[in-house]
């Protein structure tokens, strides 16, 4: 197989931001997207840039969510998903008219939204059971189908829902996996309808699969050892600048 077409600049930048990506969440349990994405839609175009984003989370989720299956709280997540699913079709709809520009912006400007989210220590307050739960979790889902499909950036959005919860961490992480690991087939099963997904993007894929699972083993590595505080804020001021360079390049 020849190696050559990958062998450039911009395919490089596209390794080092996966391993950053997933570095982090190694460390944290998400985030990969947020660094990952700006990078990807800069140096490729922004529907291969979502189908190769999938395909390698999809793949390196799987082998840490199966073992968290029985933990997940069903009927909290369930409604979440569905919605998301829903909305995912709206968000590659979007993703096919806009041009790489302005994909960048608008994951930019939601990576700078995460960002101020964090600095606040903003949780979700409101109700979780009843009709008013059901509307947040459909909600939730919405926002984060759409965000899937747009730009691979729907996880932080029910992430940010379940660690406003009063589970167990272990059932918080859980739902996290699981609900943004269910949004990744519905964006796979329409870029491929669409024609989307080619040998170039598994051949692309498999290679960025790599630092992919080297970034993501330092990063549980790392959460063993370093301080979560420092880490914390090293990360909140890399999607600051992630995020402005992203809208103003």
């Amino acid at each position: 197989m020849d190696l050559t077409p990958y062998l450039t600049f911009e395919f490089s930048v596209a390794v080092l931001a996966g391993f950053v990506g997933a570095y982090i969440r190694g460390f944290t349990g998400f985030g990969s997207n947020l660094i990952w994405a700006p990078a990807l839609v800069t140096v490729m175009d922004p529907i291969q840039a979502v189908a190769i984003m999938g395909i390698v989370g999809l793949i390196g989720t799987t082998q840490i969510a199966l073992p968290v299956l029985k933990k997940v709280a069903w009927k909290e997540i369930y409604p979440i998903i569905i919605a998301s699913w829903i909305t995912t079709p709206f968000g590659i709809w979007v993703l096919y008219d806009l041009n790489a520009k302005n994909v960048r912006q608008i994951i930019g400007l939601f990576i700078l939204t995460i960002a101020f989210i964090l600095i606040t220590g903003w949780r979700y307050r409101g109700e979780r059971t009843g009709v008013k739960g059901r509307l947040a979790q459909v909600t939730t889902g919405s926002i984060a189908g759409w965000l899937a499909g747009i730009g691979g950036i729907g996880g932080p959005i029910p992430v940010l829902y379940f660690m406003a919860s009063t589970d167990h961490p272990s059932i918080q992480r859980a739902n996290n996996l699981i609900t943004v690991s269910s949004m990744i087939p519905m964006v796979l099963v329409i870029l491929t309808y669409n024609g989307a997904i080619n040998e170039t993007t598994l051949i692309q894929s498999a290679i960025l699969f790599i630092p992919f699972s080297i970034g993501t083993w330092f990063g549980a590595y790392s959460f063993k050892r370093a301080s979560p505080a420092i880490f914390k804020n090293a990360v909140l001021i890399l999607l600051i600048v992630i995020g402005t360079l992203a809208i103003v390049l």
